[in-house]
């Protein structure tokens, strides 16, 4: 569906603890297509917290055993959330910026996943 919600049958799936850009904004479609190249046609765990946001479930997804979330956020086309997260993203965000990524320019961090 976009960068952090994959569809599953009819069942929309949000990722708990990133935020990527709509497909609307700047690096959405990337963000769209990262995701598609990572999940697409490949058998995808999912743990779901028991949350709901609009028509999505929550969860933590899992390919091979790699937390989808944090591939995002290492190949930049999505922000750690840390109020869903518990900023368990947060050095993989810091260790990509440092290496030149510029996601936090073009994708301010949305204000739902400011601690409140």
């Amino acid at each position: 569906r976009d960068g952090d919600t994959i569809e599953l049958g009819s069942m929309a799936i949000r990722f708990e603890g990133i935020a990527a850009p709509e497909r609307s904004e700047p690096g959405g479609n990337e963000a769209t297509a990262a995701i598609e190249a990572l999940v697409l046609g490949k058998e995808v765990r999912c743990e779901l917290t028991g949350k709901r946001t609009y028509d999505r479930c929550v969860a933590v997804r899992y390919l091979n055993g790699a937390d989808i979330e944090a591939i995002m956020v290492r190949q930049v086309f999505a922000r750690d959330c840390p109020r869903y997260s518990g900023g368990r993203h947060a050095e993989a965000e810091c260790q990509a910026a440092a290496e030149g990524a510029t996601i936090g320019r073009i994708s301010p961090l949305p204000g739902y996943c400011h601690p409140r």
